[in-house]
């Protein structure tokens, strides 16, 4: 039977062979189609389009704060809608899913709420040369699918509402954030400014003569000080050479040589008395004895003139002329013995001296008591004083110079140290200054972006189609469901006659039996009914006849009480036919 070919009237004999086969899948998935497509319930869907429009003021002049794109920001506003507190206050508030609310849970309610919400976008081309696929979302729409079309106009307005509150809610919230974050940090950076500042300050004072810009003035004051003491020492030079000139000429000069008597004859003082005295004691003490009367005389008006004017000697004078006394002694022993009388006088004469000189030292007298009295030797006496004071002030400047000096040596010195960490507290101070500016900048441009969004100028939703409430139900699409149906009935019953046909084993034609032996059969007899045969037939078509009007009826009746009146059924079944 495999090899067999049939054709077409083949076929028709199958089939009227199989009718119960093909008659009974057929019945039942048509029924079941129609039965569907009138029972299932009728869906309506209210739509409303929300426009998005960029804002009012190009933002080459102002720039938002909201920075994120169209499509992002109406997912993040449908998840803030779509939370748990909104659609069940939205449920409550419109009595949606009254029975699922007494047998089914929150959260399966919720879920069966949120997959009848539907976003989509509505995007277009745009001349935009930041987005390269020149596609830019313009508009979107917000669905909402009920079984009620009143309740899914009502929810849908309700949920229409929520994203344009939502938008500005969010829009608003985002420019305060951002002016007030900007607005702590810039009052950050200034707290820092004040106290880098402050540090500053502080690092000034306690390195003033190290700090960079003072090195340069430190190193000129250094060389302006060099070429000062340079002149000092020039100065002091001259003032010695002054100096040792001024005391040669006081030495030369008797301070009271100028007294005279009435007749111009110059007139000897008690000082030039003393010297005088003095120079002619050594000789008398050399001629005489300690006990003549002229050397006791001399002696006596010496000491009374050394009590009266103070000592009068000059050690170094006393001393030369000791020195050439001896170096005169030496030369006339050189010629003569030590008993020679030249030699006796000049030994008498050199120990005068020397008890003069002990005299002298022991007495330790001044002679400033007297003041002198020769012009010329007070006024070199003036010059000399003039030329010590000032080289005592050269002296004194000069102290001060070597110790500036040296001042600024050290802060050179230490001025490499203290820039290093000068040169940081600068740079932290500039760079904190350059982020001021630049949070200060921003911060303006968010105050300026939160007053656009204020005043609503920046990039807004606006609802240009509101929900209206569905006339023609959005699903199911009955007419679909019946054309579906029959074409699955029909295939359904074929099918089962299809598959009757291959598991029957009997032979049915004469082509199978040529299939089988081989050759063609002589003569066909077609099968004769008997009269038992027949009436078995008619009965059982009886049977079955009877048995589909009572099925009918008792699922007529059932699915009247349990389902839906047949005749609410029946107008239903024309609407669907009718569309």
């Amino acid at each position: 039977m495999e090899n067999q070919t049939l054709d077409i009237k083949d076929y028709l004999k199958i089939i009227k062979r199989r009718k119960r086969f093909l008659f009974f899948p057929f019945l039942i998935v048509a029924l079941i189609s129609i039965v569907l497509a009138v029972m299932l319930p009728a869906m309506y869907r209210s739509t409303s389009t929300i426009l998005i429009e960029a804002q009012e003021i190009p933002s080459e002049l102002v720039h938002s704060t909201v920075t994120t794109f169209a499509d992002q920001r109406i997912q993040m506003i449908s998840q803030r809608i779509m939370t748990r507190p909104n659609l069940m206050e939205i449920i409550k508030k419109y009595d949606l899913y009254p029975s699922d609310r007494k047998t089914k849970t929150d959260e399966v309610i919720l879920e069966k709420m949120r997959k009848s919400i539907k976003v989509e976008t509505i995007s277009a081309d745009v001349d935009n040369k930041k987005n390269k696929d020149n596609q830019a979302t313009i508009a979107f729409t917000l669905t909402f699918d009920d079984r009620s079309p009143t309740l899914a106009q009502k929810v849908t307005n309700e949920l229409t509402s929520l994203f344009l509150k939502e938008n500005i809610k969010s829009r608003t919230e985002s420019a305060e954030n951002a002016a007030l974050f900007l607005s702590e940090e810039s009052k950050r950076l200034k707290a820092k400014i004040q106290e880098i500042q402050e540090k500053l300050a502080v690092f000034k004072e306690k390195n003033l003569n190290q700090l960079p810009q003072i090195s340069a003035l430190n190193q000129q004051e250094l060389t302006s000080l060099s070429n000062q003491l340079l002149s000092l020492d020039s100065q002091e030079r001259s003032l010695q050479d002054r100096r040792f000139y001024l005391e040669g000429e006081l030495a030369q000069i008797d301070p009271n040589a100028m007294a005279s008597n009435a007749v111009g004859n110059r007139v000897f003082d008690m000082k030039d008395r003393l010297k005088e005295l003095q120079s002619q004691y050594p000789s008398l003490i050399a001629s005489f004895s300690a006990n003549h009367p002229d050397v006791i005389k001399v002696k006596r008006e010496i000491e009374s003139l050394q009590k009266e004017i103070g000592s009068n000697d000059d050690v170094n004078n006393l001393n030369a002329e000791l020195t050439g006394k001896k170096a005169e002694l030496a030369l006339l022993l050189k010629q003569y013995s030590e008993k020679h009388p030249d030699v006796v006088k000049l030994q008498k004469q050199i120990s005068a001296l020397q008890q003069s000189l002990i005299n002298a030292k022991q007495n330790e007298y001044s002679n400033s008591a007297i003041q002198p009295d020769n012009p010329a030797y007070i006024t070199l006496k003036a010059q000399l004083e003039s030329v010590i004071n000032e080289i005592e002030s050269l002296n004194y400047t000069r102290g001060r110079i070597q110790s500036k000096m040296d001042d600024l040596r050290q802060s050179l010195r230490q001025a490499p140290l203290v820039e290093k960490e000068y040169s940081d507290l600068i740079q932290d101070l500039d760079n904190t200054n350059m982020r001021y500016r630049e949070v200060s900048a921003r911060e303006m441009e968010a105050q300026i972006s939160q007053q656009l969004e204020i005043e609503r100028k920046g990039e807004r939703f606006t609802l240009i189609d509101p929900p209206q409430e569905p006339l023609e139900p959005f699903s199911p699409n009955r007419i679909a469901i019946l054309v579906l149906g029959l074409v699955l009935a029909l295939t359904s019953g074929f099918g089962v006659v299809a598959l009757a046909e291959m598991l029957d084993p009997t032979i049915n034609g004469p082509k199978t039996v040529t299939a089988i032996i081989g050759v063609e059969p002589l003569a066909v007899i077609p099968y004769l009914e008997s009269q038992i045969e027949y009436q078995e037939h008619k009965n059982e078509r009886k049977i079955l006849v009877s048995g589909l009007v009572i099925a009918s009826i008792l699922g007529g009746l059932a699915f009247h009480l349990l389902i839906m009146p047949l005749d609410v059924f029946w107008y239903k079944l024309l609407r669907v036919l009718g569309n």
